[in-house]
């Protein structure tokens, strides 16, 4: 395979994804759906334009995913880290193991021999990194505590990749305890390397680079080092035997508390768009839709599907609980990690190659397992919901944004309001999408997100439901009506008070749910009578 055949199925796969990506977002799906549906598409079980085994395309898609991580650990700064980093650890741990537990336990009871049904409960226990950690950060829900949760849970995932891969090797066949012994002192010898390369090259060498007089003033360059950054950490991260993903996030770690984070963050957002959405296509390319629409296997699909979601919320859940976590948050965060990921491919195929699973078995696993990931929008669009639900009355997330004022869009017209409101004492939640807006005032004390506020999950995320007010400063008549809307979805009595740019978009505004509009026609007439007075009692010059 030649390196135009690679590009030529990097812009088929592109180009689909793309396409169906606009129809999904119309029809109020998420574009990771419609990626999903396009890969199924032009895959090897339908059209034949892309074959699943090129590896090319696969390594570029899991660049997609290192981005990823990278500008999620960006968003992760030492004292979150410091803060969240024990429990997360403990209940990243406790899924793992029970997940795959339950699951070796019900493969088993179905039939499976032992070590099939391990393998079976390994592929489980891991979930979509990139699914997951993308829909929580486009919903706005990474920051809440269920989202943390849930993040936390897939980085222990991808560590555990390596333990699993050794496990079903041992499995596989007579090997010494001595190399057992030895390779899993090198995995952890390698990962401990990883952590000091990345980190010391990511705190010491990359911020003096971005200091330096060369890049001052040049826009190009510190975007190239921001990526090289990326791909050199999930290159030594690769070579180390670690997930490549893994290496990226603590790049990002490393530089969450730079200066340069916010930028660097920004940078990478249009990259991380595209290889993501290459990444989302390469995996329905490996759904073989001839054998799933042959003998009924569509039926049994679907069916272990929805077991694997609701066996493995469940499960996730549980293993959260036990750790201390509150209820609500606890089953949020299980839903969100209810589906099984991409790296469950690489562990059903040592499976398979150490003869635990035959080819019907592990068609079905990954038939199963990008249905899955067609659910996870729609999963995590539920979480925050759940969350509030379970935690009413208690300590969990439904307290979020409680007696809060959530202000949506931040500018000129509603700086005077909130400097009102921290002087009233009241806590604040801003949500706008223009990060550094949200950043400033997150430097004054206000929590914020970043993200579209026409969208209810991320509304359900900054506590609408709990909120005393809810504060609309957007320019745009059409859009402040659709978030009102959205916002008399989740909370029918809070009181709402609008920005209204013409006076002929009063009506509307009112019948989308508003109790209060403020007209700046009518706003910039008062100020404009005000200074002719004012002016008038002045004595003739």
């Amino acid at each position: 395979m030649n390196g135009w055949d690679v590009m030529t199925d990097l812009v088929v796969l592109l180009s689909v994804a793309s396409l169906l990506g606009v129809v999904a977002e119309r029809l109020r799906l998420s574009s990771i759906v419609g990626a999903i549906l396009g890969g199924m598409l032009v895959g090897p079980g339908l059209l034949g334009w892309v074959h699943n085994d090129h590896l090319e395309v696969q390594y570029v898609a899991e660049f997609g995913v290192a981005l990823l991580l990278f500008t999620i650990g960006l968003e992760i700064t030492r004292d979150k880290l410091v803060a969240f980093g024990l429990q997360g650890a403990v209940v990243g741990v406790l899924q793992v193991v029970i997940t795959l537990v339950g699951g070796a336990l019900a493969a088993w009871l179905f039939g499976w021999g032992i070590g099939g049904s391990i393998a079976i409960g390994a592929m489980v226990a891991l979930s979509s990194t990139a699914a997951v950690a993308r829909t929580l950060f486009d919903s706005g829900q990474l920051e809440s505590q269920h989202g943390r949760m849930a993040v936390a849970m897939l980085l222990v995932q991808d560590l555990a990749i390596v333990p699993l891969v050794i496990g079903l090797t041992i499995l596989g066949g007579p090997i010494e305890i001595q190399e057992v012994a030895a390779e899993i002192g090198f995995a952890g010898a390698r990962m401990v390397g990883a952590v000091l390369i990345i980190g010391l090259v990511a705190v010491l060498l990359i911020p003096r680079l971005l200091h330096s007089s060369h890049l001052s003033g040049n826009r190009e360059l510190p975007i190239v080092l921001a990526v090289v950054t990326a791909v050199l950490a999930a290159w030594l991260s690769h070579e180390l035997g670690l997930s490549a993903a893994v290496g990226a996030f603590i790049a990002g770690l490393a530089l969450a508390n730079s200066p340069f984070a916010r930028q660097i963050r920004s940078d990478v957002t249009g990259l991380k768009a595209i290889f993501l959405t290459i990444f989302f296509a390469s995996i329905g390319t490996l759904a073989d839709l001839s054998w799933i629409f042959t003998d009924n296997h569509i039926v049994t699909v679907i069916m272990l599907a929805c077991v694997i979601v609701v066996g493995k919320a469940i499960l996730s859940g549980f293993a959260a609980r036990l750790a201390g976590v509150a209820t609500g948050t606890a089953m949020a965060a299980g839903i969100c990690v209810a589906q099984i990921g991409e790296f469950s491919f690489v562990v059903g195929g040592v499976a398979g190659a150490e003869g635990l699973l035959d080819e019907e078995t592990l068609n079905l696993l990954v038939a199963a397992s990008v249905v899955t990931l067609l659910f996870v929008p729609m999963m995590i669009a539920i979480a925050p919901r759940l969350a509030g639900w379970l935690g009413r009355g208690s300590s969990g997330e439904a307290s979020c944004g409680r007696g809060r004022v959530i202000v949506i869009g931040i500018g000129p017209s509603s700086g005077a309001a909130l400097e009102s409101i921290r002087n009233a004492g009241v806590p604040i939640t801003v949500i706008d999408f223009n990060h550094l807006a949200v950043q400033r005032q997150r430097d004054c004390g206000d929590e914020g997100i970043v993200g579209d506020a026409r969208r209810v999950e991320l509304l359900a995320a900054a506590g609408v439901a709990n909120a005393r007010l809810v504060l609309l400063s957007l320019p745009d008549p059409k859009a402040a009506a659709a978030v009102c809307q959205q916002v008399r979805v989740l909370a029918a009595s809070v009181p709402i008070i609008v920005r209204c740019s013409y006076n002929r978009a009063e009506a509307s505004l009112r019948s989308a749910g508003a109790t209060d509009v403020v007209l700046e026609e009518e706003a910039v007439g008062l100020v404009l009578g005000r200074a002719v007075a004012d002016r008038l009692e002045q004595p003739p010059v």
